[in-house]
């Protein structure tokens, strides 16, 4: 009896010893595995970030958050990945700036699709996006729309305009059937006389080589490996938005059981890559813009009194389509557009 009670005793003495020195040997920290999801081309510039967001979360954290990265649609299509995502289906997105538009007016705005041909220049869509408003704006949305936290912003890149005749100037856009995605590109366009047509990305080469669309809008490198010069040689570098922003989210609940010292890491990594994502677009940009120097029918750039023209032309639409679209937040958003120019 009296071994016993010692034994209590020394047992009793080692448990205070450790809560006053605050340390509890050989324990381990509990593992966390994560699903991430992306739908972007291989060797792109976002599916490369993405890659490496995993790397470096696994790096920091010695193994402990272990993230399995599913590339270019493996798991989910774009349309998909939102529902999935909100659901906790996945526990990471990044998601496609066009279908979170859909959801999000808002987003659509912020992301810079809602405001095409509005802005005067890269770095003029880089001050808005980085305004802490904006941000702050963005955070709510995905909030009260997608069951998401927003990690950060990052940049897909910027665009062409492949058709089957030169587009030197505003006035050449009339009476092109152009590919639009949605109804803010698709308003644009009709503010410069051209005629949008509806068609998933899948569809452009086919219709452009059948006809069924003039010309179309992508991104430089979809451009370029997808051989859309094939079928639009007359290529115009994309004179209507800056930067493209696909949106890196994760699951709010999800981000609720995280430790404030895993949250403060993926924000941290998160905006780090944010950095990446946009020089390596603007390196990515100047290879693309040099290939179709080369294999390009005819290689065009507005001038500034163009773009002014543009702007000048396709702005009024666009204010009156953002009244429609985002309501109250209206005033806010172009106050923030105009003031950050």
């Amino acid at each position: 009896m009296k071994k016993i009670s010692i034994y209590f005793a020394t047992m009793l003495i080692t448990l205070s010893i450790v809560f006053v020195l605050g340390e509890i040997p050989d324990v381990k920290a509990e593992k966390i595995k994560l699903t991430f999801a992306t739908t972007m081309p291989p060797k792109s510039n976002l599916e490369i970030q993405s890659a490496e967001f995993v790397k470096m979360i696994n790096e920091k954290t010695n193994g402990r958050i272990e993230i399995t990265h599913y590339g270019q649609s493996t798991l989910y299509h774009s349309k998909e990945l939102i529902p999935a995502l909100a659901k906790n289906q996945v526990k990471i997105g990044l998601l496609h700036v066009a279908m979170v538009g859909r959801r999000s007016p808002t987003l659509e705005f912020l992301g810079s699709f809602g405001a095409q041909g509005c802005w005067d220049s890269f770095d003029h869509y880089y001050r808005f996006l980085d305004n802490p408003e904006v941000l702050e704006i963005a955070e709510a949305e995905f909030d009260k729309y997608f069951n998401a936290k927003l990690l950060s912003p990052w940049a897909f890149g910027t665009g062409f305009v492949g058709a089957k005749r030169p587009i030197e100037k505003v006035a050449d856009f009339k009476g092109l059937k152009m590919r639009a995605s949605g109804t803010a590109q698709a308003t644009m366009y009709k503010a410069l006389g051209a005629i949008p047509t509806e068609l998933s990305s899948k569809e452009i080469y086919t219709a452009l080589q059948r006809g069924t669309i003039d010309g179309a809008a992508s991104g430089t490198s979809r451009f370029r490996r997808s051989k859309f010069y094939e079928v639009a040689p007359y290529i115009t570098v994309e004179p209507t938005l800056p930067y493209l922003t696909f949106w890196l989210a994760i699951n709010k609940d999800v981000w609720a059981k995280l430790s404030a010292e895993d949250k403060k890491l993926f924000l941290e990594v998160a905006k780090q890559l944010q950095i990446k994502s946009r020089e390596y677009a603007a390196e990515e940009r100047n290879e693309d813009i040099a290939f179709m120097k080369k294999n390009a029918k005819m290689f065009i750039e507005f001038s500034e009194s163009e773009k002014k023209k543009l702007i000048e032309t396709v702005q009024p639409a666009m204010r009156e389509f953002s009244k429609k679209h985002v309501g109250d937040m209206y005033g806010k958003l172009w106050g923030l557009l105009e003031a950050t120019k």
